[in-house]
C-alpha cells in the first residue's frame, strides 16, 4: 500500500469514527433515528473499527518485532486505558462522554500477546492466506447461526467481542504487505474493479442487513448492527481501492493535509466523543443541520486537540498505541 492510500484509510477511519459513534451512541432530543440522512451516515461508517484493526496490521507488518516490541505494545495499551479509565471513574463530567471499551483494548492485548504466531504465519504466504480464509468462513458461518439460533447462549456474544472477528481485519492488513499481494492490490484492473464494485457492494449489504438480519434490524431501533464479518469484502474493496489514488493538482497540500490528519486516527478514536458530548451542550441539538454541523465540528476539534496532543512527548503517550 503506498503512503497516500495509507493515510487516505487513516483519514476515512478518523472520519467514520466521528459519524458512526457520535450519532448511533448520542442520547439526543434529535437521535439519529429522525431522519435517513444520519441513518444513512451511520450506515456507512460502520466500516470504523474494522478500518482501525487493517490499518494497524498493516504499520506492524513494515518489520520484524521481538519480546521487547511486544511488551511495549501491550504496556502503551495499559496505560491508555488505565488513564481513560481514571478520568472516567474520577471526573462525573467525563462519564457522559466516550471511554475507550475495553472489548478493544482486550482485542489488541491478545493479538500483540500471541505475536510471534502472527509473524511466524506471515512467513508462510499460502497458509497465512488460508487461515485468513478460515477466518472469514467462520466469522460469515457464526452470524449465520446467531441469526438462526438467537436463543442459544454460545451464539450471542455481542459482534463487539467475537475476537475472531477483529483478528480477521487484523490479518487482512498484514496480508496487504505482504509483496505478493500488495502488486495484485496495485493493478490498475484490480483497482478499478474495486472502485466499481464498492457501490453494489454497500447496496447488498444494506439488504443484506435490512431483510436477512430483520428481526435484529427491528430488537434494535431499525439500527445497522455491521460491524463484523459481513462488511469485510467492502473494507478490502475500499483499501485496495485508497491504494489507486493519484493526486494530479495540489499534490503538496493534499499530501500534507491527509498525512496531518491520519496521524491523529488513534487521538481521534479516543477523544472525539467526549469533544462532542462537550460541543453539544454548548450548542443545543434541535434540527437535522445542527447535528451536522456538530458532526463535522466534532471531527475537525478531535483532530486539531490530539495534533497538539501529539507535539507533547508526554501527552501522546495517552492517545496513542
Amino acid at each position: 500500500m503506498n503512503t497516500t492510500g495509507l493515510n487516505i484509510i487513516k483519514t476515512l477511519g478518523c472520519m467514520t469514527a466521528v459519524t458512526f459513534f457520535t450519532i448511533y451512541n448520542t442520547w439526543d432530543e434529535y437521535d439519529y433515528d429522525y431522519h435517513w440522512i444520519l441513518g444513512f451516515l451511520t450506515f456507512i461508517s460502520t466500516i470504523a473499527t474494522p478500518l482501525f484493526f487493517v490499518v494497524a496490521g498493516y504499520l506492524d507488518a513494515q518489520s520484524r518485532h521481538g519480546p521487547l516490541w511486544q511488551l511495549g505494545k501491550i504496556k502503551n495499551l495499559t496505560l491508555v486505558f488505565i488513564f481513560w479509565i481514571t478520568i472516567y471513574y474520577l471526573w462525573e463530567p467525563y462519564q457522559r462522554g466516550y471511554l475507550i471499551q475495553p472489548w478493544f483494548v482486550f482485542a489488541f492485548m491478545v493479538i500483540y500477546a500471541f505475536h510471534p504466531a502472527v509473524e511466524w504465519l506471515s512467513q508462510r504466504r499460502r497458509l497465512f492466506i488460508g487461515t485468513v480464509f478460515t477466518l472469514l468462513i467462520g466469522s460469515y458461518s457464526y452470524d449465520l447461526l446467531a441469526v438462526l439460533w438467537p436463543g442459544v447462549h454460545i451464539f450471542s456474544v455481542a459482534p463487539e467481542y467475537r475476537l475472531w472477528t477483529w483478528l480477521l481485519f487484523y490479518l487482512t492488513g498484514q496480508l496487504f504487505f505482504d509483496p505478493l499481494i500488495a502488486e495484485w492490490v496495485a493493478r490498475e484492473k484490480v483497482i478499478k474493479a474495486a472502485l466499481f464494485a464498492i457501490p453494489f457492494i454497500y447496496l447488498f449489504t444494506w439488504f443484506y442487513e435490512r431483510h436477512f438480519f430483520f428481526a435484529l434490524f427491528k430488537a434494535d431501533r431499525n439500527a445497522f448492527i455491521l460491524t463484523g464479518s459481513q462488511i469485510y469484502i467492502l473494507v478490502v474493496a475500499l483499501t485496495i481501492a485508497a491504494n489507486g489514488v493519484r493526486f494530479r493538482h495540489n499534490v503538496a497540500f493534499k499530501e500534507g493535509l491527509l498525512a496531518t490528519i491520519s496521524k491523529t486516527m488513534t487521538g481521534v478514536y479516543i477523544l472525539h466523543y467526549s469533544v462532542f458530548h462537550l460541543l453539544s451542550w454548548l450548542i443545543p441539538i434541535n434540527s437535522l443541520t445542527t447535528k451536522l454541523v456538530l458532526i463535522a465540528l466534532t471531527f475537525v476539534s478531535s483532530v486539531a486537540i490530539s495534533t497538539l496532543a501529539l507535539a507533547s512527548p508526554v501527552v501522546k503517550k495517552v492517545i496513542t498505541l
